[in-house]
């Protein structure tokens, strides 16, 4: 019996220091899980903002082709442009130029014509995150894809 005591008494006497212990360990698990969360939000923020930007870029790639009645290449060239400066500079990949507009109206298409319709089809590599999926152990893929941009609208000119 009395060894318990003993025991007891020594055990209290450890629970300041073995609290100090457990709350270094508690914070040493929950801080990387906090940091994770953070950066997880301001990546997730800023590929939001990017994919704003991209829509914006392409609403106003198509009004002008609407102006224009078809997609000029000061339109692509200035699509392009605008489009290095949100980060997808122009790359070119198995010979093609990308950010292509192939499929994008290029001959005149009037107001008063049957079919007004102009099309604007952008399309760009998708980024490769085989590596990182990697490290998540997923299997890498060979062709990641592509980015497809595509809006239609109403030519707005007469001649």
């Amino acid at each position: 019996m009395l060894r318990l005591r003993k025991l007891m008494e020594r055990l209290r006497k450890r629970s300041g220091n073995q609290k100090g212990i457990t709350d270094m360990l508690v914070l040493l698990i929950i801080m990387p899980i906090f940091l994770g969360v953070t950066l997880m939000v301001i990546i997730f923020a800023t590929f939001l903002l990017r994919q704003a930007k991209i829509d914006d870029i392409k609403a106003r790639a198509l009004q002008m082709a609407q102006t224009e009645g078809y997609v000029t290449t000061t339109i692509i060239n200035d699509t392009r442009t605008k489009l290095s400066t949100v980060g997808f500079p122009a790359v070119v990949k198995g010979g093609v130029t990308y950010p292509s507009f192939t499929g994008s109206t290029t001959t005149k298409v009037l107001k008063d014509d049957v079919d007004p319709t102009v099309r604007l089809v952008i399309q760009y590599p998708a980024s490769d995150l085989s590596k990182l999926m990697a490290f998540f152990g997923a299997t890498t893929v060979e062709d990641p894809g592509y980015y497809y941009l595509e809006a239609n609208g109403r030519s707005e000119t007469y001649e």
